[in-house]
């Protein structure tokens, strides 16, 4: 994958809205299972890795990480294609 993508991170408890910042500015959803969602786009993987860093500099404790699909995503620029020297 290249490009921008929409993610959806789960992480035990509930976090406040006021994390959205430090977190790549995604959506904060708090889940009724006691988990909360972080869901948009982000970048790049550089960028995710920087919100998984700020999840763990909180000490939240991850769930889960997706990537959205592309039909769901609607992210300009996205591609599933695998770029020239890059492994998966």
């Amino acid at each position: 994958m290249t490009g921008a993508a929409t993610y959806e991170i789960r992480v035990a408890g509930h976090l406040d809205d006021h994390w959205s910042d430090r977190l790549g500015g995604l959506a904060i959803t708090r889940n009724a299972d006691g988990t909360t969602t972080l869901t948009g786009p982000l970048a790049d993987q550089a960028e995710l890795y920087g919100v998984l860093s700020g999840l763990r500099d909180i000490g939240a404790a991850l769930r889960s990480v997706d990537l959205m699909p592309l039909a769901d995503a609607d992210v300009p620029g996205a591609s599933w294609e695998q770029e020239p020297g890059q492994g998966w």
